[in-house]
């Protein structure tokens, strides 16, 4: 009787590592699949000892703890990662990859850890959803690197770095996602230089994006270019631009040629067409 009960045990464990066989043939390459996939093939001691029978053989591999894929098929740690994820119901989001050191980050909504697979490293970093939001594209990435920089160790340099890289307008998406003290930074940072503000000619805060007005007044009188003066007048007032003028040195051709535009412009201003 128990010979008997011992034959059928393992005809049942040869006929479930013969179902198992049959339904891996038929999944797509590079497909992961865990001992839960094959339940409505038999019992689960019988689906294990199946699939370390398959492993021993050659058949199939083990990437990561409880997952699976056909021996030689290469799947991408990420593509482990995501299987990882599915079985314990955490939301990912990608933050870097570091191919010569074979190792993988990302966010996590569950535990942080570090998990070895198939050669490479995967390590995960429990972050909120708003974090995991930002994953999704470089820009978002970019700016999750500047929040985790931190709101008192962050510099001018750090945020400049960033922003050099895209337009204003790739920023706005993400807004809603950041703390107010980094999009306040950001703002601040990416605000429009006050020379194309004012519409002038050139560049004359080139080398300060944060220049004073009375600085920029005085480069603009220096250089006495009349539309740019013109402008400034409109921007700033006409009194604003006659006091920087009456209390900073310049050349006396300078003055005389900028007290003459002055006058011009006054009389515009008071007489327009």
């Amino acid at each position: 009787m128990i010979d008997k009960v011992r034959k059928n045990s393992i005809i049942s464990d040869h006929s479930t590592t013969q179902a198992i066989r049959n339904a891996v043939s038929n999944l797509p390459q590079t497909t992961l699949f865990a001992s839960v996939n094959f339940l409505s093939l038999g019992k689960r001691a019988a689906i294990d000892q199946a699939l370390f029978r398959m492993m021993t053989d050659g058949d199939i591999e083990r990437v990561a703890r409880g997952l699976y894929a056909v021996k030689g098929q290469g799947v991408a740690t990420q593509t482990v990662a995501a299987s990882m994820a599915h079985k314990t119901g955490e939301r990912l989001g990608f933050i870097s990859s570091d191919k010569g050191a074979n190792r993988l980050t990302m966010a996590t909504t569950g535990q942080s850890r570090t998990v070895k697979t198939q050669g490479a490293t995967v390590t995960f970093r429990q972050m909120s959803q708003r974090k995991i939001q930002l994953c999704s594209s470089p820009v978002g990435r970019a700016l999750l690197e500047l929040w985790m920089i931190g709101e008192k160790q962050i510099t001018q340099l750090d945020i400049k770095r960033v922003v050099a890289k895209w337009p204003e307008k790739e920023f706005e998406p993400y807004a809603p996602l950041l703390p107010e003290w980094l999009r306040n930074y950001l703002q601040k940072t990416m605000a429009p230089r006050k020379s194309v503000k004012i519409g002038l000619s050139g560049p004359y805060d080139w080398s300060n994006r944060h220049i004073r007005d009375d600085v920029l007044i005085k480069k603009v009188l220096e250089r006495h270019h009349f539309e740019d003066l013109a402008r400034l007048c409109m921007h700033y007032g006409l009194p604003k631009v006659k006091r920087v003028f009456k209390t900073r040195d310049f050349h006396p051709m300078t003055k005389a040629i900028v007290k003459r535009m002055l006058t011009n412009i006054s009389k515009g201003l008071k007489n327009p067409k």
